[in-house]
C-alpha cells in the first residue's frame, strides 16, 4: 500500500484498488492474500493489516488472509486478541499469523517500546494472545482478564513465528509454534529442535524460502518493455528493504542493486518472467509471489500483469485462458 500520493482520493483508491485485486484473484486461483506491516513510513506502508484484511474479508469468501509480519511489540494484546477474534468470525477462520519481533529503531520509538526487551516482551504476549483466543483466562499486568466473542476458529487461528536467527527459531520451538525462516540456514532447524526437546513440546515444524525463489514477480511478454515501464517501483521497493536491513545478514528477500538495471541483473528477490516460465514454475510446484502494487506502482500499470499471471498459472493447471 505505498505511494507517493499525499491526495486522500489517491490513497483512497488504491485502497479500493486492492480490494478489487484480491476479489479478482479470488477468482484465479490465488492461495492467500498476504499483508505486511510497517509504522511511521513517508510513504504510507500498511500500518493496520488486520483492518485491511477484514474489509479483504467482505469482498471475498474462499480466499485465506495470512498477516505477516504481525508486529507483536506494538500492541497491547487484550484489545489485539479482541481484534483477531472478530476478523476469525468475519472471515470464517481464513486469517493467520506469522509473528514478527521487528527490527526499525523508528518504530519502537514511535510506540515508545524498549527495543532491548523486545524479545520477552512478544514471548510474554504469544502466551497472552493464545490465551485469550482459546477462551481462557489470562494474566496482563496483574489481572485476570478473558475476551468475547471468542473466535470462529475453535481454539483460535493459526499464530506461526517469524524470522531468521537462532533466537528466533529458539523461540519458536520453546512455544511449540511453527517458525517460519527468513533465510536457508540448517543451524535454525536444529535450535529449534533443540529448543522444542529441551522443554518438552512436539513443535509442527519449519518452513525455508525456497532457494533462489522470487519473492516479488511480474509476468510479461515482453521483459524488456516491463523492466523500462515498471523496474523504477521494484526498485523504489528493493531500496527500502535494503536500507532498513543494512545490520542485519541472511534475509532472502534482501536486495543490494542501488540501480533497476542491478536489480534486474541480480535475478534475485525481483524478477519480471515470461508467461512459459510462469507457467515452468506452476507446473514444478512453485507459488508465483505477486505483489501488483509494489512500490506504489499505479493500479492502471499493475492489473495486466496480473492478468498475465492468471493467464500463465491457468494454461500451467490446464485450465486456458480467462
Amino acid at each position: 500500500m505505498r505511494s507517493a500520493t499525499d491526495d486522500p482520493d489517491d490513497r483512497a483508491a488504491l485502497y479500493a484498488a486492492a480490494l478489487e485485486m484480491c476479489a479478482w484473484a479470488e477468482t484465479r486461483g490465488a492461495l492467500t492474500a498476504v499483508l505486511s506491516q510497517h509504522h511511521g513510513v513517508e510513504d504510507g506502508y500498511l500500518p493496520s493489516p488486520l483492518t485491511l484484511a477484514a474489509a479483504i474479508a467482505g469482498r471475498t469468501v474462499t480466499l485465506p488472509l495470512t498477516i505477516a509480519a504481525l508486529l507483536l511489540a506494538h500492541y497491547e494484546p487484550v484489545k489485539l486478541a479482541e481484534d483477531m477474534a472478530v476478523l476469525d468470525l468475519i472471515s470464517r477462520g481464513r486469517a493467520t499469523y506469522v509473528i514478527g519481533i521487528g527490527y526499525r529503531q523508528e518504530e519502537f520509538d514511535l510506540f515508545g517500546v524498549d527495543r532491548r526487551q523486545r524479545a520477552q516482551l512478544v514471548e510474554d504476549r504469544i502466551l497472552i494472545i493464545r490465551a485469550l483466543l482459546a477462551g481462557r483466562h489470562a494474566e496482563v499486568d496483574g489481572r485476570a482478564v478473558r475476551i468475547t466473542p471468542l473466535p470462529f476458529t475453535p481454539g483460535g487461528p493459526t499464530l506461526a513465528y517469524g524470522g531468521g536467527t537462532e533466537a528466533a527459531a529458539r523461540r519458536a520451538g520453546r512455544l511449540g509454534m511453527l517458525f517460519i525462516a527468513e533465510t536457508h540456514n540448517d543451524g535454525l532447524e536444529t535450535a529449534y529442535r533443540d529448543e522444542a526437546a529441551r522443554v518438552g513440546v512436539t513443535p509442527p515444524g519449519c518452513i525455508f524460502p525456497a532457494s533462489r525463489a522470487p519473492l516479488t514477480v511480474f509476468v510479461s511478454d515482453d521483459p524488456e518493455r516491463s523492466w523500462a515501464e515498471i523496474g523504477e517501483y521494484l526498485l523504489r521497493d528493493a531500496v527500502s528493504y535494503g536500507e532498513w536491513n543494512a545490520h542485519r545478514s541472511g534475509i532472502a528477500s534482501i536486495s543490494s542493486a542501488t540501480s533497476v538495471e542491478q536489480l534486474r541483473a541480480e535475478q534475485g528477490a525481483y524478477q519480471i518472467i515470461t508467461p512459459a516460465e510462469a507457467s515452468s514454475r506452476v507446473e514444478a510446484g512453485e507459488a508465483l509471489a505477486l505483489q501488483p502494487l509494489v512500490g506504489g506502482l499505479p493500479p492502471e500499470l499493475a492489473w495486466p500483469y496480473l492478468e498475465s499471471a492468471a493467464d500463465a498459472s491457468n494454461v500451467a493447471d490446464g485450465l486456458g485462458s480467462r
